[in-house]
């Protein structure tokens, strides 16, 4: 059965138990009688009449993450007045895109299905039939409260089927909200009630190995840790709970990290192939955004022609289309441009048995294109060209061609999905959390090195401190047989015990920053790297990619200097006993003179080690690392609509509490310094106002 032909089965349910909320009245059901049992063999089209609910969110997914942030700009002359809104963060009660109804219509149908599905029913075994079906409804509620908190702030939180206008006028009159505290404090206890940590495919179900314009069914599914990662996330941004973010490090290397499933970054980057930076580069990165990619952790399915159904026109917003006459809304902004020429592109080479690395030059008249300077993420996913066979007998027509191909401008076919999550975008998440949680050179190392045993063991790149304090949390899901990532108890065979983060195992032994064999580092096997390093090089060789400025590394104390020991005098069958007293006085001089060194060396180390570990370099790092994260979810997430989240995750992770986030957007001070401000969002309100019908 095609995935369309589920969803349109789905609708025959929409009539009855799940179409209980219309898109006018957030709470106002559509009748009276409503029809919530249950028979097994209709959660399958309850489920799929949910999905249905959710793709009138696609759009939004996007384009409130996305035009109200700084990393594009909107063509006054060819873009709708909801999407002007947008981009001003002036948003009317009409717009389009201002309708929390269609989430509430989604959560309502989640309401009446975990309210009427027998979650006491068992299959064969031990095992609850519904136990998935349970969980990926949980999930997708969890997810559109999470969104509506995110465009609205405090929002009405209804956990029970609203079935009658009854309850419906209730709920409105009350006018009661929760905040995100709240809401998210509900949703994590709610998703963590379910045994899913010892599961396969974070109890995502499958419905067969069928799938859909190369979409898996289950990846229609919300991975579990994953959400969870992010609820953690969200919550810690809002409380400044330090757990919070522990627990969010612990979902998402869980997420990354279940045995048989991990989730690597791998190589699709985009690469200079020669040193002169002259010859057309590899637009490799392009790879994350096919259908089949390894990248996306969970999509939304669409309909591709509006006479099956639901469909998003989001490509038509980006793209020049034969529809809009080639005029697209939104074109990336000069500060996305900036930040994107602004890297620092790294070729490491090694030639005669000697290593070097060399930078691309910061010219843009070098380059054939102004865009191939600095990062080549940018580059890979904008395309122009040139229009003139279809402009030239037509006046209103655009002569240029503008293609965002994270959405395939090529036709005008309706996009097949949009992603809810991309691992790339899960993995910078971690990061932040690290980073938050007081783990800066881990966080870094997923920049710059990529995260795995390899890095993780490299003194270098993680120092023992932080590493002590990393293996401190504990992993919930499964055993590692590794003993140096087994706690003591377990090794002492007192206790099953359970187990600290990452072992050697995952992502395999082929890791960009692990080894200097040339076979290894060019061979194409590199599977987990820096994230940076997907548009700027081999940025593991990097030197202007660092985490400690010139300020923090002039307070580390100087080697000592090696001291200068006298010759020892010769001694021979001749030599007097005067001779072989003034030998070993000299001996001993020098050997006082060594141990004194050695003594001095072990102190500068130990004082330099308590230096970088102390809490001044700490917030200085965590400041350092801040920043890099927030300019890598503009290089990797450009044109997804994250970006206005972000900013605003970071405002309330820097205010430390989100309860004061206030009411206008600043933009953070190291973004403002680096590339100027942004008029367009200075003074306009995070959220948006929610209609009260």
């Amino acid at each position: 059965m095609k995935l369309k032909s589920i969803i349109a089965c789905g609708l025959l349910l929409l009539g009855v138990g799940a179409a209980t909320t219309s898109c006018e009245d957030m709470f106002t059901a559509e009748n009276t009688l409503v029809t919530t049992d249950l028979a097994p063999k209709d959660t399958l089209y309850q489920m799929m009449g949910i999905v249905k609910r959710m793709q009138k969110l696609a759009d939004r997914t996007v384009l409130l993450g996305e035009i109200r942030a700084d990393l594009v700009e909107v063509d006054p002359l060819h873009a709708s007045v909801d999407i002007q809104e947008l981009a001003s963060n002036s948003v009317s009660i009409n717009n389009i895109y201002n309708k929390p109804a269609d989430y509430y219509a989604v959560i309502n149908n989640c309401n009446i299905y975990l309210a009427g599905v027998d979650t006491n029913r068992y299959a064969q075994g031990t095992r609850k039939y519904f136990e998935k079906e349970v969980c990926a409804v949980k999930c997708y509620r969890a997810w559109c409260y999470l969104e509506l908190l995110k465009n609205y702030g405090e929002v009405p939180f209804v956990t029970e089927p609203v079935d009658n206008s009854d309850k419906a006028e209730e709920i409105v009159a009350s006018g009661q909200k929760a905040d995100m505290a709240t809401i998210l404090d509900f949703c994590i206890q709610d998703l963590q009630k379910y045994p899913y940590m010892n599961e396969n495919y974070e109890l995502r179900q499958a419905y067969g190995n069928q799938s859909y314009a190369g979409i898996r069914y289950r990846d229609m599914f919300l991975p579990v840790r994953a959400l969870l990662a992010e609820l953690y996330l969200w919550r810690g941004s809002y409380t400044n709970n330090q757990q919070d973010y522990i627990n969010a490090i612990r979902m998402y290397h869980d997420y990354f990290t279940f045995p048989g499933e991990e989730i690597a970054t791998y190589d699709n980057a985009s690469t200079w192939s020669d040193r002169e930076f002259n010859r057309r580069p590899n637009y490799g990165y392009t790879d994350y955004f096919s259908n089949s990619s390894r990248n996306n952790a969970a999509v939304l399915p669409l309909d591709t022609t509006a006479y099956y159904g639901t469909v998003t026109d989001v490509r038509a917003v980006f793209n020049s289309l034969y529809a809009n006459k080639y005029y697209p809304a939104v074109m990336p902004s000069q500060r996305m441009k900036d930040i994107s020429k602004a890297q620092d592109y790294c070729m490491y080479l090694y030639e005669d048995n000697r290593a070097d690395t060399i930078y691309g030059p910061h010219d843009p008249n070098y380059y054939d294109e102004k865009m191939q300077e600095g990062d080549l993420r940018l580059m890979s996913v904008y395309d122009i060209t040139s229009n003139f066979r279809e402009s030239q007998y037509n006046s209103d027509v655009n002569p240029m061609k503008y293609s965002i191909k994270k959405y395939d401008g090529r036709n005008d076919t309706k996009l097949s999905y949009i992603p809810f999550y991309r691992n790339n975008t899960l993995y910078l998440h971690f990061a932040e959390a690290l980073n938050r949680a007081g783990f800066p050179e881990t966080a870094y190392a997923i920049l710059k090195y990529g995260i795995s045993y390899y890095t993780l063991s490299d003194r270098s790149i993680v120092s023992q401190d932080e590493f002590d304090r990393l293996c401190e949390i504990k992993s919930y899901g499964f055993t590692i047989q590794e003993s140096k990532y087994v706690d003591d108890a377990e090794l002492a065979g007192k206790t099953s015990g359970s187990v600290v983060i990452w072992n050697s195992n995952v992502f395999g032994i082929y890791d960009k920053a692990t080894t200097g064999d040339r076979s290894k580092h060019f061979g194409g096997s590199a599977i987990q790297v820096g994230i940076h390093s997907l548009g700027c090089g081999d940025t593991e060789f990097n030197a202007r990619y660092y985490l400690d400025d010139d300020a923090t590394l002039a307070k580390l104390e100087p080697a000592p200097a090696v001291p200068e020991l006298e010759e020892l005098p010769e001694l021979d069958a001749l030599s007097t006993h005067e001779d072989s007293l003034a030998y070993q006085e000299v001996f001993d001089a020098n050997a006082e003179k060594d141990s004194l060194y050695r003594a001095e060396v072990v102190r500068v180390n130990e004082a330099n080690k308590a230096y970088l570990a102390s809490d001044e370099v700490r917030a200085t790092r965590q400041a350092r690392v801040a920043q890099l994260i927030l300019e890598e979810e503009a290089l990797d997430g450009m044109f997804e609509g994250v970006r206005f989240y972000d900013i605003m995750r970071y405002q309330m992770q820097d205010l430390k509490g989100g309860q004061n986030i206030g009411k206008t957007i600043t933009m953070p001070a190291c973004i403002e310094d680096k590339y100027g401000t942004t008029s367009n969002m200075t003074g306009k309100p995070w959220y948006l106002t929610m209609p009260s019908r």
